[in-house]
């Protein structure tokens, strides 16, 4: 018997954790912006920036044998502070997206039973709080919480069947776009405004979308004796490239069902509405709406898998308090994580998704910055042990890592300065410096303390 996750588990745990319901709200808004094949081209633009950055992910997370992923291989290659920022950014952006996910199964399961937009609450920030979502987001968050907590074999077999039957479901939506629509329909292919601008407002929105990938060195302490730590790479690479992919299809199945000028107009879920309109087969449209629901508890199972180990993993590393690194003797899963990481999403569930949408931007360049240090962490290690065994090698080596560094490097400043398509906005430098200054309280608090990482077995002990 296979101990372990697999290459097919850790494929199941990225794609899962990458495509939820941001489809269905956004690639409307990325087809008005950049234009039918605009919003294609800026799919695949994206893709090629972050493919060098998921080479970096695959050569470090199949050569370092140290549990935490990106902050742990930054310590080792960088140093101490730049870990915590990585790691402490990290957090934050799978803080962000767990209550956002939750808040988005209640709407997807209104579609289907409208009567659920009954007992209002109250409002919060422009957002109705009912309570049949309040109990829908909290009942789904307590069950995915309930499975990671008894152990890695439910939580991947769960991962893996909700995965494959989402990709059915998109089959589904292509075929049935193709079939029912009319290439008459691409009104435009591309931006009013002007191609390159039209094209860069789209990438702004499509980078959220496409992390998923940086799942998988969280889960680097659970790999099965029997895998080959190269798959791990390919897992990696694979996961953007098939999802850059399907988004592309996708993109185009929808702009065979409406003009993106009408799309953008149909409300919360615009691509299931005008599915609905276009096929006029409401048993079609449920299926859809059931993959979406599949897709969006995959992404929540796959960010909380990944969040609880990486939270877990840092403080038992010494940045954060050692009672989040508990870990419960008889499921061997972080118990404490677990449960920080529920408490944080069931207050976030009661914000509403009025609250919660400006935070989306910050999960944004939390990844952003991960991704960064994670670059210069490979540069830094190609200098520094050149002959280290790169079981997963990428194609150029240490070129590979510049190119990677530069990407994610101009993203992440294009995201902090003002004035550029992709920048933050007002509330949104606020909360990034709250996040920034409240890291440097915890790291003045922690920063005397012995770090430690797990090398398989055995602790690797450095001196802070």
């Amino acid at each position: 018997m296979k101990d372990g996750m697999s290459g097919k588990d850790f494929f199941a745990l990225a794609f899962g954790s990458m495509i939820g319901i941001g489809w269905v709200i956004s690639i409307p808004a990325w087809m008005s912006a950049a234009g039918s094949i605009g919003a294609i081209i800026a799919i695949l633009v994206t893709m090629l920036m972050i493919i060098p950055i998921g080479f970096v992910y695959g050569e470090l997370t199949s050569s370092l044998k140290v549990s935490g992923g990106e902050y742990a291989y930054t310590y080792l290659a960088v140093g101490k502070l730049s870990a915590f920022v990585c790691g402490w950014f990290l957090i934050l952006g799978y803080l962000i997206i767990l209550p956002w996910v939750a808040v988005s199964v209640a709407a997807l399961t209104s579609y289907l039973f409208p009567p659920m937009n009954a007992i209002p609450l109250y409002t919060l920030f422009g957002s109705v709080i009912y309570l049949p979502h309040l109990i829908v987001s909290l009942l789904m968050v307590t069950i995915i919480v309930y499975l990671n907590y008894k152990g890695v074999k439910q939580s991947s077999k769960f991962q893996n069947v909700a995965t494959w039957m989402m990709i059915a479901t998109f089959f589904v939506f292509i075929i049935g776009g193709f079939i029912a629509g009319s290439s008459d329909n691409i009104s435009r292919a591309t931006s009013e405004s002007g191609t390159i601008g039209g094209i860069a407002t789209a990438i702004a929105s499509i980078l959220f979308f496409m992390n998923g990938f940086d799942t998988i060195p969280k889960a680097r302490n659970e790999v099965g004796s029997h895998i080959n730590k190269a798959h791990l790479g390919k897992a990696i690479v694979g996961t953007i490239i098939a999802g850059s992919l399907l988004y592309s299809v996708i993109v185009l199945a929808s702009s065979f069902i409406m003009p993106a000028e009408e799309l953008v107009n149909l409300g919360e879920l615009p691509l299931i509405s005008a599915f609905e309109a276009a096929t006029g087969s409401k048993f079609l449209t449920i299926i859809i709406v059931f993959g979406v629901l599949l897709g969006v508890i995959t992404t929540f199972n796959g960010f909380l898998f990944a969040g609880s180990r990486l939270i877990q993993s840092f403080s038992e590393a010494g940045f954060l308090p050692k009672v989040l690194s508990k870990v419960d003797q008889h499921n061997k899963t972080p118990k404490n994580a677990l449960l920080f990481m529920w408490v944080i999403t069931i207050f976030g569930i009661f914000l509403g998704q009025g609250i919660l949408s400006p935070f989306i931007v910050m999960g944004g360049i939390s990844f952003l910055i991960a991704w960064f240090f994670m670059s210069l962490s490979s540069v830094q290690l190609y200098k520094k042990k050149p002959d280290l065994h790169r079981p997963y090698s990428p194609p150029g080596g240490i070129i590979m890592s510049y190119i990677a560094t530069f990407f994610s490097s101009i993203l992440t400043l294009m995201m902090i300065i003002p004035g550029t398509p992709v920048s933050l906005h007002g509330i949104e430098y606020l909360l990034f410096l709250l996040w920034l200054i409240i890291g440097i309280v915890i790291y003045m608090s922690y920063s005397r303390n012995i770090i430690e990482f797990k090398e398989d077995v055995q602790k690797v002990r450095i001196k802070g």
